[in-house]
């Protein structure tokens, strides 16, 4: 097995059979949009996640209370150029017992920094199995993804629209934005840095914000849609710490997949 892998573990109080169960569970914990049964040995179900990503996969190893494998059989993702990734590559469920407690190991074997698809893969399985599917296992319910659709791009620059005329900009992060966005300035920019991943993004905001002493003047234009774009025009008029007054005008393109904004770019 490549040691580049992505594997996580999690610990949990309840016995391994709860474990097993709970793992075979995956509408409970995955998506609702499972098709097929999910259980016994050669099972074939299908998972849809609205127009980002749908596979299939095939039990290929079912060991009570002790380990399960899925082969994924086949495999699309809307975001990447390959189209093979996750194909062939397999999902290992290890369950043991380690100091009273039930040990689960998680591993997809093939997937690898290498992929397209790594990133945001590696955010997903992270918070179906280091989330979802504990709270699954200790309370009964879990976390997957419902069977709402991906919002258009009409409906993302209305939203964004409506909250930035709040100046709600945190807000709009917090909905709107993909995990994986990122955020870019003019070279040499005097105010930010290039930032990216959701938790940098936001970091960013709040490092500015902190610094504003005073807004004298703040304006935002309805957007322009093209594409799988939409811009912006942004005026401010207010006072930094360290800088003192400043003006900026600037045109603000976001970029948007699957209902997410993916990238966020300031000219001025």
């Amino acid at each position: 097995m490549n040691n580049q892998d992505f594997t996580t573990t999690i610990l949990v109080d309840q016995k391994p059979k709860e474990v097993f169960n709970a793992i075979n569970n995956v509408r409970q914990w995955w998506s609702e949009e499972i098709d097929g049964n999910t259980e016994k040995l050669n099972d074939e179900f299908t998972y849809h996640y609205k127009d980002v990503h749908s596979c299939k996969m095939k039990l290929i190893e079912v060991i009570p209370d002790e380990k399960v494998v899925w082969l994924v059989l086949d495999n699309y993702f809307s975001f990447t150029k390959d189209k093979s990734e996750w194909i062939g590559t397999k999902i290992i469920f290890e369950i043991t017992q380690q100091d009273n407690k039930t040990k689960l190991h998680f591993t997809h074997e093939g997937l690898v920094p290498e992929y397209e698809c790594y990133n945001a893969c590696v955010n997903g399985w992270t918070q179906y199995i280091e989330h979802s599917l504990p709270d699954l296992i200790t309370t009964g319910k879990g976390q997957p993804n419902g069977n709402e659709k991906a919002n258009t791009i009409h409906e993302v620059a209305a939203r964004f629209s409506e909250l930035a005329q709040q100046e709600k900009w945190f807000e709009i992060q917090d909905e709107l934005f993909a995990d994986n966005v990122r955020s870019i300035d003019p070279p040499n920019s005097p105010y930010f840095a290039y930032a990216e991943g959701k938790a940098n993004v936001r970091k960013k905001g709040e490092d500015w914000v902190k610094r504003i002493e005073a807004a004298h003047k703040r304006y935002t234009t309805e957007p322009i849609v093209a594409g799988n774009h939409f811009a912006v025009g942004r005026e401010i008029d207010i006072t930094v710490q360290g800088l003192g007054r400043i003006q900026i005008n600037e045109i603000m393109i976001y970029e948007v997949k699957i209902g997410k904004i993916v990238s966020e770019q300031f000219f001025y």
